[in-house]
């Protein structure tokens, strides 16, 4: 189900990440790439998710033409025979109703596969969303440690430059 695919991408994104932290490096540059990559596969998704809901409403659309052309059909065959038809005729209308018949039952299959493999798609479209927003997650924790890092490397300059400014007169305790 979705939870499971849910979870299998968090445990993508935490091997991945358990990874490149191992590899050393520059790990929000690699988080970037992560995204990078993760928003490609969410559009990818989105296009093909697209195309599929055309390609069904085609499929509802040719449905929908066959029903019309059925029920045209089944009212000249009435008319035929009301008026008197020869058995070929009548044996011809029902093989025409009987092709109509066939062609309806493709294309409900049809419409059944396109709606699974939309439904399919969706799941992969969340988790690509989902693995998009825990790197998007891990981006900013990186972005906050890198600033914390940074006001900490800020404050030992500024604590050092004092100690060296104002040095400890006799007697004073460190």
């Amino acid at each position: 189900g979705v939870s499971a695919a849910g979870d299998e991408a968090v445990r993508r994104v935490v091997a991945v990440h358990r990874c490149l932290a191992g590899a050393g490096g520059n790990d929000s540059m690699n988080v970037t790439v992560l995204r990078t990559y993760a928003i490609q596969l969410e559009e990818v998704a989105k296009l093909e998710l697209a195309e599929l809901a055309s390609a069904l409403q085609q499929t509802v659309d040719r449905m929908t033409m066959l029903d019309s052309r059925a029920r045209a059909d089944a009212d000249q065959y009435l008319l035929q025979v009301r008026q008197g038809s020869t058995v070929d005729q009548v044996y011809g209308h029902l093989d025409a109703m009987d092709q109509a018949i066939a062609a309806r039952k493709s294309m409900e299959q049809m419409q059944r596969d396109q709606q699974v493999k939309m439904e399919d798609k969706r799941g992969e479209l969340l988790e690509a969303m989902q693995y998009r927003k825990k790197l998007d997650l891990l981006d900013a924790r990186a972005a906050l440690e890198r600033r914390r890092r940074r006001e900490r490397q800020d404050q030992q300059l500024l604590d050092e430059r004092a100690w060296r400014r104002s040095p400890l007169q006799q007697g004073e305790r460190a």
